[in-house]
């Protein structure tokens, strides 16, 4: 393939990743401010019952996982492409690998800490005490994790254009 055409792919996979990484980063600072102490306020308050008989109807009914899922997926493939170009044309590879990938890293810490099994089973009202506990330990702190991660990654590729790699428009 052409090095035009590389560093356009680059270009276009950079602008990709960045605006899923700041919808990811808005997720999530929300998230961490305001939705996740609102569940963690149902569970530490003793209204657990309320949270399933509220969120879960809620959740089955209008899926608004699947409107969170997306972006993430896509923020995961477009990222991991992007990382490849960026180390094929030999450009801001630290970022990418960084930033780039801040979808893998977090979904690596969100599946390894076994949260997304507590999460999934505390919002579908199938949790034990243990998952319950383990929900209620991790939600605050690694979604304020998530979130800080996502802001540096976005401050991060942010930085890949300011750094004067931006192309060049072509005379005519």
């Amino acid at each position: 393939m052409k090095k035009n055409t590389l560093s356009k792919l680059f270009w276009v996979f950079w602008c990709s990743t960045t605006i899923l990484t700041g919808i990811l980063a808005g997720f999530l600072v929300s998230h961490a401010i305001m939705l996740g102490r609102f569940f963690q306020w149902f569970l530490e308050s003793g209204n657990e019952n309320l949270l399933h008989q509220t969120y879960t109807v809620f959740r089955a009914a209008s899926s608004p996982h699947i409107a969170y899922n997306i972006p993430l997926s896509l923020a995961f493939v477009i990222g991991i492409i992007w990382t490849v170009l960026a180390f094929i044309v030999k450009r801001d590879r630290i970022i990418a690998v960084t930033a780039g990938l801040s979808t893998v890293w977090v979904s690596a810490i969100f599946f390894g800490t076994n949260f997304g099994e507590a999460e999934e089973a505390v919002m579908t009202a199938t949790a034990d005490a243990r998952l319950t506990q383990l929900y209620t330990a991790l939600n605050l702190p690694i979604h304020t994790l998530f979130a800080a991660m996502y802001v540096v990654s976005l401050f991060l590729l942010l930085l890949v254009p300011l750094k004067g790699q931006w192309p060049k428009a072509r005379k005519r």
